[in-house]
């Protein structure tokens, strides 16, 4: 009742069992259409098949006893373990998309009818090889203990079976992977085709709903067509109505304006004949004011001509006082300094020769004591031909000595280069004393105290001479403002006499009645003539025609 199934049978319910059908995976397409990834449904459980390695060397361990074998399921299971080796095929699974085969559990029968035997995992069938079934009684009979004569041609008959089974196996496998590559490239197929009607059913919906919008476009754009039309028809009869109305407001604008023109003309000419008569009267009014005002301004500008020229003589002759004041303190400060300047530059000149003269007496005491130490030397080194660490010490003491002088020497040399420099800027300093002492000498404290003192002087020379300049400069400032006041008071008073002439003229018209004529007839150059003058006076504003 348990025989074996074929291979063929165990992939064709492998790969087409209902529960791994492709309506069960899903398959995500990139947008290169390389990378394909399957996937189960949620209703689907994950089983895996295990492979066992077994070593082909090993020596396949018989059985004692042959009643042991009670059942042809115990003989089904014991080929399935010879045939580890061939089920144990990593190549099989080793592809680029993984299939995982999902089996549904087994019912309660199919439990409690593999419960006995090694087969209840789950499976309802096996993906390994099985043997035919004259194999399993030739191994049982091969394997039953007592027949000592037959082992060596059993022996070789379980080789032949070996290698048989090898061969077998062999081509299971080979027809296992040629099925399992079928089987998904058919499945890829499906996919892909699923997948292209998906996409037709999402193109035939898309073109409905642009078939429809389409028709909803139209109509609109038949809709804004007629309102276009209709609105063309209203710009054209709102044109020519305005175009009516403009001809009869143009024409109507012509009559007012000739109308208004006409009342226009009326009231101005009576009211310039109103205006004319009150400025006639302000113009009199004004000619007696302004020759009170031109006697008042001229004698104010007589007095004010007389006071300032007082406060102008008496600010020139203060300020010559300070000029002068100034001018004598400055030369009694610039003497003074010069004279203490000689003062320190004779004493510095003085220590230095002090320093000088010391110096080469140093010098003359340090030549006197290495000529000493040369002969003391010399001597040492007559008594002594071997060089001891005493010799060593004062040859050190001498060369120390010698550079000692030679640092005195220049010392020397420095001194008497300063003091040249001094004599010759002491002589420099009585021909021209407002140079500045050069600054080679920071060393030396009353050089350094001559060089601030002089700075000094030169500083408050500076200053008293930028005053003396702020002196003479508002001097003549002073002198060219007496000159603009001289000038302005010669122009007042030609201004005065040309006023007082122009006055005497107004007068003698005025007694001769000339300014009682017309205006129009008054000259253009007299001020009252203009009513543009009296324009500052009050007068009744001119009441508008409407």
């Amino acid at each position: 009742g348990h025989k074996p199934a074929s291979l063929g049978g165990q992939s064709e319910t492998m790969l087409w069992s209902p529960r791994l059908s492709l309506s069960n995976f899903h398959v995500k397409l990139t947008a290169k259409g390389l990378f394909r990834n399957l996937q189960l449904l949620p209703g689907c459980r994950k089983n895996t098949v295990v492979f066992h390695a077994v070593d082909k060397n090993r020596t396949r361990e018989v059985p004692a006893r042959p009643s042991s074998i009670s059942s042809p399921v115990a003989a089904g299971h014991q080929q399935n373990q010879h045939l580890h080796p061939a089920e144990s095929v990593p190549d099989v699974l080793n592809a680029n998309i993984p299939v995982k085969p999902a089996v549904s559990e087994p019912g309660p029968d199919a439990a409690s009818t593999t419960s006995s035997g090694p087969t209840s995992s789950g499976f309802k069938t096996r993906t390994g090889s099985r043997s035919s079934p004259k194999t399993g009684p030739r191994l049982q009979n091969a394997s039953r203990p007592g027949v000592g004569a037959a082992e060596g041609t059993a022996g070789s008959k379980q080789n032949q079976n070996k290698e048989q089974l090898e061969k077998k196996n062999q081509a299971i496998v080979q027809l296992r992977k040629i099925l399992v590559q079928g089987n998904r490239k058919v499945e890829a197929l499906a996919v892909i085709i699923q997948q292209l009607f998906t996409e037709r059913e999402e193109t035939l919906k898309k073109k409905k709903e642009l078939s429809l919008e389409l028709g909803t476009l139209r109509d609109e754009l038949v809709a804004s067509s007629q309102k276009c039309e209709r609105l063309q028809r209203e710009k054209e009869e709102t044109c020519s109505s305005l175009e009516e109305s403009l001809k009869r407001l143009e024409v109507q604008h012509q009559e007012e304006l000739v109308q208004l023109e006409d009342r226009l003309k009326s009231f101005y000419q009576t009211e310039w004949d109103k205006v004319h008569q009150v400025y006639q009267e302000e113009a009199d009014r004004c000619r007696t004011l302004m020759e009170q005002q031109v006697e008042d301004l001229r004698v104010r500008q007589e007095a004010e001509k007389k006071n300032q020229e007082e406060i102008h003589s008496q600010k020139m002759e203060s300020l010559k006082r300070d000029y002068e004041t100034s001018l004598q303190e400055l030369k009694r400060i610039r003497q003074t300094d010069l004279e203490d300047l000689q003062k320190t530059m004779k004493e510095t000149e003085a220590a230095l020769s002090e320093k000088i003269s010391e110096l080469s007496a140093e010098r003359e005491d340090l030549s006197e004591k290495l000529r000493a130490e040369e002969e003391r030397r010399q001597r040492i080194l007559s008594d002594r031909n071997l060089k001891d660490s005493h010799t060593v010490y004062l040859q050190q003491e001498l060369e120390s000595l010698k550079v000692v002088l030679e640092m005195k020497n220049n010392q020397l040399h420095q001194k008497e280069k300063k003091l040249m420099e001094m004599d010759r800027l002491v002589g420099i300093r009585t021909s021209d004393p407002s140079d500045q002492i050069p600054t080679d000498f920071s060393h030396v404290e009353t050089n350094v105290r001559l060089e601030e003192c002089l700075k000094k002087v030169q500083q408050e020379n500076e200053d008293y001479r930028a005053r003396m300049d702020k002196h003479a400069a508002l001097s003549k400032q002073l002198s060219t403002e007496q000159a603009l006041l001289q000038q302005t008071l010669q122009k007042e008073s030609k201004v005065n006499k040309r006023l007082s002439m122009e006055n005497e003229e107004l007068l003698w018209k005025l007694h001769n009645g000339d300014l009682m004529a017309s205006p129009r007839r008054l000259s253009p150059t007299s001020p009252f003539g203009s009513p543009r003058n009296s324009a500052s006076f009050p007068t009744a504003a001119p009441l508008s025609p409407r």
